[in-house]
């Protein structure tokens, strides 16, 4: 008996830390799951996407579409790295019956990693450093618009912005929580691993730039593949404009 429970705690064990692994994954590809199980005709009612925990990018993504023949008239999938984990109809919509504002596919061209982009440049400028970010993508005024939040490591919010995401311009500046400490300079000398210290003096922790140029070239080379079904939206890197 005793052999026995010593082979399955290693089982149990590697069991609960599975989550722990789970690939991180973009907006944009947790679309891509939702059409491989429903087709296109879906992607022309979102609702709302949102991430928690992105580091940058989260393991998992709640979307939110509208759905006629749903309770609610809301249906809402949670989507990971291997695909849809679930999907369920709300009984009570978190908004008002008649004011579902939704956003197709085709008018989002920045990916949550684009908007990451975007928020880290603008952390790093004002040496705001945070380790954790959650994403939230609605209808606002009829643009879609990421709204990003940025917290430290002990889950206080730093920070937030808002990003347009169809053409990548900043919607709201950069704003500082009142009282939140911005993150010191790092300093040449510190010879801690860089996952220990703010870089530049702020951004994202541990956070590489290369990064965020091998994520643009992924996610374009992905929006050529799928073809114009869905177009090439969500692209991942802001367009540079004039000043």
């Amino acid at each position: 008996m005793l052999r026995f429970v010593r082979c399955l705690l290693p089982v149990a064990f590697f069991g609960l830390q599975a989550p722990l692994f789970a690939s991180p994954l973009t907006a944009y590809e947790a679309l891509l799951s939702v059409r491989r199980e429903k087709g296109n005709t879906i992607l022309s009612n979102i609702v709302e996407m949102r991430g928690v925990d992105g580091d940058p990018q989260p393991v998992q993504w709640t979307l939110l579409f509208s759905d006629t023949n749903a309770r609610s008239g809301v249906r809402e999938f949670v989507v990971g790295s291997k695909g849809v984990i679930s999907e369920r109809a709300p009984v009570r919509p978190d908004r008002p019956a008649g004011s579902i504002s939704t956003m197709a596919a085709s008018s989002l061209k920045l990916d949550s990693s684009g908007a990451f982009t975007t928020v880290n440049k603008k952390a790093i400028e004002s040496k705001v450093g945070f380790s954790a970010v959650i994403y939230h993508l609605k209808n606002q005024q009829g643009v879609p618009v990421w709204n990003l939040r940025l917290f430290d490591v002990k889950r206080g919010e730093v920070a937030s912005m808002d990003v347009s995401s169809q053409d990548g311009s900043i919607v709201s500046p950069l704003h500082q929580t009142p009282g939140a400490v911005a993150a010191p300079p790092a300093s040449p000398e510190d010879e801690r691993p860089l996952s220990e210290r703010w870089v530049e003096g702020g951004g994202l922790v541990g956070h590489v730039t290369r990064w965020s140029e091998r994520t643009w070239d992924a996610a374009t080379n992905n929006a050529a593949a799928i073809g114009q079904s869905v177009q090439s939206f969500f692209v991942g890197r802001p367009e540079e404009k004039n000043p």
